[in-house]
């Protein structure tokens, strides 16, 4: 493990080199040293705090650097370089990853002391400015650089780093790597680490609880956002640490404190030294911490010690925690010095337990003794059951007097397939539980300045410390909401099942309403072809006999008399061929039962007389049948118009031709008969009743009638019937 990385390798250099490959990454650091040097605008930087004060932005741009000066730190060919008044990190790594260190000869038997050239470029680094060396020369061995003793607040602030510093504190804990020794050290009240590497790290003499004065190379801890979050000191020269106040040979010989005087006032500053207080084991979370109890006071201590049990009464020799609102030991050594019976559980509400660390009214009326780390029993209802990772706890959140709060279950004890959360943990089963209870405090004071707790949870140390005491009513939120989606579904299901249903039935009902009518309509017209046939048809034809018997006596003999029996003739035999026509559409089936172009074809084929005019039919287009209020005006205007054409034209050819549109229907009746003046006024000319009724049926479906004709020119009548699209 590289000592202190200030940016993160880009290129696999350093394994399974080739010798080309070795040969074209020097020729290429070579060019590129040699480039940054001709393309160098000023003198090289050869002053390192000119260099750490240079903004991220500048420092990015390889500036070049010629610098001399003492190794304060070195592992792994990385190092700090210090000339005399600031300190600088070199990152040797990160150089022959990018290929600038070609030579890197100089850092063998590299070691605090030494006395070096550097040359390279700048670098932001990840933290403060650093340097990659292209060349490293060592030139020989000297003194190293006066140590600085810097405030609390340039520890906080990582302002001094790089620099060689001198600090004072006590060791509170050390930790053995494979690599180097991280020391635990409170120096001004602030938390920092000591890491040794090498040489520092051999032979160290007893530590915890020592006041010592430590020398090395301030390098503080940083986050991915470049912002220091812990102080820490690195050296690797022998020793850098100065025994000030060595530690007692036994532990417990520490100065002993009753559990309920921990952070009392005293004029003894010996805040950060160990203190040994007794008390009672009430709660165990094996490895990381239980709770001690003496009197009423009871306090949390953290250890890794796994083979306590609950009802020892033990010694403890740890370090105060500081951070916590409540006194709490750290780094906790135990010593068993009896058993004893745990009190039992005192029954308690949440408001009780909340109010028991309260101040009432001012800093003078503190609320009786508090209940943190008492063995409480309290009731209250699951609101939600929470199962974490394997080595978590699981969570079951409580409410109890409109106040939620956590209980907390180790994982391991749950951690079997017989032992999963009971299936009654159900959110709304009401529940009694035991177990130790710690307060919450915000560290915020309020209006008053009084720091009173924010809420608290519970530790749990098994299962059956969480009873059901009623379980949750069937209608959870849960099932409620499944079952008003059933339902919900059911009744669409039931909404669509009708509805199709009643589809069907209207389907049905249609159908054989449009029988019934149809039968109804067939009857009807066939009643209406008989009595058209048998009384006004016959009566018109005894009409016409009288009229012929009046136009035998002498008296119609006169030009008007026989002009007036002329034209009631014409109009009684009109009206005759409009009943037989009546009576033919009436019986007509075609229509009805084939569509409009077949009974267009029948009409042409039944006026084809042998002899007589040819006539054809032209059918373009195709759609769905029309209603018989529209299809039987249009059939009997083209009947009206094929009768003119027949009757009155002397036509030899007659072509009926229909075009079906989406838009409309077109019917076009051409003869080449001597054809007429559609706008004459001749009185002598005989009236045109057919055009008159054509025009009349078009009205009253909306269609349009155009009639172009002249003498000698045949005849053409264009009915156009405008559809609408759905």
């Amino acid at each position: 493990m590289v000592g202190r990385s200030r940016s993160l390798p880009t290129s696999p250099f350093l394994t399974n080199r080739s010798p080309g490959h070795d040969i074209a990454r020097r020729i290429g650091a070579a060019v590129l040293f040699y480039f940054l040097l001709l393309s160098a605008s000023a003198a090289p930087l050869e002053i390192i705090g000119d260099i750490r004060r240079l903004p991220r932005d500048q420092a990015a741009n390889a500036l070049h650097v010629k610098l001399h000066g003492t190794c304060i730190y070195t592992a792994n060919g990385e190092f700090f370089l210090h000339d005399g008044s600031h300190g600088i990190w070199v990152s040797s790594l990160t150089a022959r990853t990018r290929g600038l260190l070609a030579d890197d000869s100089g850092l063998a038997n590299l070691k605090a002391g030494d006395i070096l050239q550097v040359e390279g470029v700048t670098d932001p680094g990840n933290y403060a400015s650093q340097i990659l060396p292209s060349v490293i020369r060592r030139t020989g061995s000297g003194e190293m650089p006066e140590p600085v003793r810097i405030s609390a607040e340039q520890l906080v602030a990582g302002s001094e780093d790089g620099q060689y510093v001198e600090l004072d504190g006590v060791i509170q804990a050390i930790q053995v790597l494979p690599d180097r020794t991280v020391c635990t050290l409170v120096a001004k009240g602030v938390n920092c680490l000591l890491a040794l590497y090498g040489e520092a790290a051999r032979d160290l003499p007893p530590l915890v609880d020592a006041r010592v004065r430590v020398v090395g190379a301030f390098a503080p801890d940083f986050n991915n956002r470049s912002e220091a979050v812990r102080p820490k000191v690195i050296s690797s020269r022998a020793g850098c640490i100065e025994i000030l106040t060595h530690p007692p040979a036994d532990p417990f010989d520490s100065p002993s404190v009753p559990l309920s005087r921990l952070r009392g006032f005293s004029p003894d500053v010996t805040l950060f030294h160990r203190k040994v207080t007794s008390g009672l084991v009430t709660f165990v979370r094996p490895g990381e911490f239980f709770f001690l109890r003496d009197g009423d006071t009871s306090i949390r201590v953290l250890s890794n010690e796994t083979h306590l049990q609950p009802g020892w009464k033990v010694d403890v020799a740890g370090f105060i925690a500081v951070s916590q609102h409540l006194a709490a030991l750290k780094n906790g050594i135990v010593r068993k010095t009896g058993e004893a019976e745990i009190p039992p559980p005192q029954a308690a509400t949440a408001r009780a337990l909340l109010e028991s660390a309260s101040w009432r009214g001012d800093k003078s009326q503190l609320a009786s003794s508090d209940l943190n780390g008492h063995t409480l029993t309290l009731h209250g209802r699951i609101t939600r059951v929470d199962r974490g990772p394997r080595m978590e706890p699981t969570t079951v959140w409580i409410e109890s007097d409109d106040i939620a709060f956590p209980a907390f279950l180790p994982s391991r004890q749950i951690s079997s397939a017989t032992q999963q959360v009971p299936p009654a943990w159900q959110v709304g089963a009401e529940v009694s539980l035991t177990g130790a209870c710690e307060l919450i405090f915000s560290g915020r004071p309020d209006p008053l300045g009084l720091y009173n707790p924010d809420g608290f949870h519970v530790w749990l140390a098994a299962p059956g410390d969480l009873m059901v005491t009623r379980p949750a009513p069937w209608w959870t939120p849960r099932r409620l909401t499944i079952a008003l989606s059933a339902t919900g579904i059911a009744t669409l299901i039931a909404v669509g099942g009708i509805a199709v249903l009643r589809r069907k039935i209207k389907r049905q009902i249609l159908i054989i309403s449009r029988g019934l009518e149809k039968s109804a309509v067939a009857a009807e017209r066939e009643r209406m072809a008989r009595d058209l046939h048998d009384t006004l048809e016959q009566q018109l034809t005894g009409v016409a006999m009288q009229l012929e018997s009046i136009a035998k006596s002498p008296d119609a003999r006169s030009p008007e008399f026989a002009n007036r029996i002329g034209l009631a003739s014409r109009m009684l035999q009109h009206s005759r061929e409009e009943a037989r026509r009546s009576v033919w559409d009436l019986r007509n089936k075609i229509l009805e039962n084939h569509g409009f172009a077949a009974a267009l074809e029948s009409l042409a084929t039944s006026a084809a007389i042998d002899g007589g005019p040819q006539v054809s039919t032209i059918i373009t287009g195709s759609r769905a049948h029309l209603p018989s209020a529209v299809t039987y005006p249009l059939l009997r205007m083209t009947q009206e118009a094929l009768a003119n054409a027949l009757k009155h034209a002397q036509a030899q050819k007659i072509i009926i031709e229909l075009e079906m549109a989406p838009h409309y229907y077109r019917i076009e009746i051409t003869d080449d008969g001597r054809g007429f003046d559609p706008k004459s006024s001749d009185p002598q000319a005989p009236p045109h009743f057919g055009l008159i009724g054509i025009r009349e049926r078009a009205s009253k479906i909306g269609a349009s009638v155009e009639i172009s004709s002249r003498p000698g020119y045949g005849c053409k009548v264009t009915i156009q019937l405008p559809l609408t699209t759905s």
